[in-house]
């Protein structure tokens, strides 16, 4: 008995002792015993890689104290004041990327030609394609890319300008999509602004024209889109100074699900209480003769403004029930906007409404298809490089999300 009750001890200090190291070894794996879920759950904030273009054609906009300087400065000032990035990196580029081992500060105050030609690279010719496809590869995980250019192609005395802009979008489309194999939820926003330029402008043969006047010139943001959507609502758009935001195209894809539901008390009906998307037993209000009933989404990670987002015909909408969209007021339940739905009668079944993805009507006002003056306001082929980014982000989704309600 003594023996199998020395046996018995010995099996039971065993256990406790190989459950002990269990224990320990689970502690180191998990960092010191710190929660996996709550490891994951932390926010990893990106790196800043900004690159600004140092072709010759952008000398004009940075001799002396200029506006553009200012806003860039401002900006950049702010992405570091918001305490949202990892670190904020500087380079140059065109045909190549220089890094600039600057302080911010210093940077701007270095912001002439003679650093610009300094720095090198090829600056006679602006290969747009080439230049986005350098700042994509860059561009790793946890990593935002902003891209500081006048946005201008220079095809040199030997190209067909034509056939080279063409070529550029082409290249520039095949380069997003390549980026959104490896990126699926990837997000660019383009930024136009503007600045006086003084200095000298080069045509698409490369013909010097002298000038002192306003020019636009545009900022890319490039990155995972949570990251660019937390980025630019730490330091929204009316922080940019002096100007401001003139234009903004946004590219996300599609496809996107957003949160929404219907609001109980926008109409004579029932919501149905297994279903925030449902309504039952629809009816017209005696006192308006109208049918109606709204809902809440949240549009807030599409990146898109209200421009885009409250004009109707930016959506497909399935039923015969009118659409009218309104930006909600009080933010409730973080929902962003308020869609309202109405007509003269009760139409049963789904009501599906699609927000499409479409080119914003500016890029064509603002697109210079000749390319042989500075035209005031206009940018020598700018709609062929936003064009390209478009192409590869509707490639496979030509809407950003689908909203679906039931009526019974």
């Amino acid at each position: 008995m003594k023996n199998l009750y020395l046996l018995a001890l010995f099996v039971l200090l065993t256990i406790l002792f190989c459950t002990g190291c269990q224990g320990k070894g689970r502690n180191e794996d998990n960092r010191d015993g710190l929660d996996s879920t709550k490891i994951s759950q932390t926010k990893i904030k990106p790196a800043i890689n900004v690159y600004i273009e140092n072709s010759g054609s952008m000398d004009g906009y940075i001799k002396g104290v200029t506006e553009f300087e200012q806003t860039v400065y401002n900006y950049l000032s702010d992405i570091l004041i918001s305490h949202t990035i990892d670190s904020l990196n500087l380079f140059y580029i065109n045909s190549e990327v220089k890094p600039c081992n600057l302080a911010l500060e210093d940077f701007i105050q270095k912001l002439e030609p003679t650093t610009f030609r300094q720095y090198g690279g090829n600056r006679g010719a602006s290969d747009i394609a080439n230049v986005l496809g350098i700042v994509l590869e860059k561009n790793g995980k946890n990593q935002i890319s902003i891209l500081i250019t006048d946005g201008i192609f220079s095809p040199g005395r030997r190209e067909d300008a034509e056939q080279y802009l063409i070529s550029q979008q082409i290249g520039i489309k095949r380069r997003f999509a390549n980026y959104l194999e490896k990126n699926k939820d990837a997000a660019v926003i383009v930024y136009q602004l503007s600045s006086n330029f003084n200095g000298i402008y080069y045509n698409k043969v490369d013909a010097k024209i002298i000038i002192n006047e306003q020019r636009p010139y545009y900022i890319w943001i490039i990155g995972e889109a949570k990251q660019v959507s937390e980025l630019r609502k730490q330091v929204p758009d009316s922080k940019f100074i002096d100007t401001g935001v003139q234009n903004i195209f946004t590219a996300i894809a599609g496809n996107h699900s957003v949160k929404y539901a219907v609001i109980p008390s926008s109409g004579k009906f029932k919501p149905s209480r297994r279903d925030a998307h449902t309504i039952e037993d629809l009816k017209k209000d005696s006192r308006t003769g109208k049918v109606k009933f709204a809902i809440n989404a949240d549009f807030s990670d599409l990146l898109l403004d209200d421009t885009y987002l409250l004009d109707a015909n930016n959506y497909e909408n399935s039923s015969k029930y009118h659409l009218d969209i309104k930006p909600s007021v009080t933010k409730n339940n973080g929902y962003s906007h308020i869609l309202t739905f109405s007509s003269d009668k009760v139409y049963q079944g789904t009501v599906s409404v699609k927000l499409k993805v479409k080119l914003p009507a500016w890029i064509e006002v603002v697109n210079d298809d000749e390319g042989s003056a500075a035209v005031k306001g206009k940018t020598y082929g700018i709609k062929y490089q936003i064009g390209g980014v478009f192409d590869a982000f509707t490639f496979n989704n030509n809407y950003y999300t689908e909203i679906k309600v039931s009526i019974k």
